[in-house]
């Protein structure tokens, strides 16, 4: 039983998720665009802008304007970044 719920927990964890801080930029539908905080482990030095995958609905309630302090996590898939969650700071 502890393989079996290692196992599943390890495919839950993979691949990794990445909380970030930064300014949102702009959006267009089905993108959001962040200037960010460095990111060492995805290889981003510090106020890159950041194009990440995200559906309007995980973000239109916050009602955000270029300049806006936020906090994200992404996750990275092939070669996109996807949205998890993301606040307004």
């Amino acid at each position: 039983m502890g393989a079996f719920a290692a196992g599943l927990w390890g495919t839950l964890l993979r691949p990794a998720a990445f909380e970030v801080q930064g300014e949102f930029v702009a959006s267009a539908p089905g993108v959001l665009l962040v200037r960010h905080q460095a990111v060492a482990a995805l290889g981003m030095g510090p106020m890159e802008t950041m194009a990440i995958i995200a559906a309007p609905e995980q973000f239109a309630a916050l009602d955000l304007r270029p300049g806006d302090r936020v906090r994200l996590a992404v996750r990275p898939r092939g070669d996109d970044l996807v949205l998890l969650w993301m606040r307004s700071e």
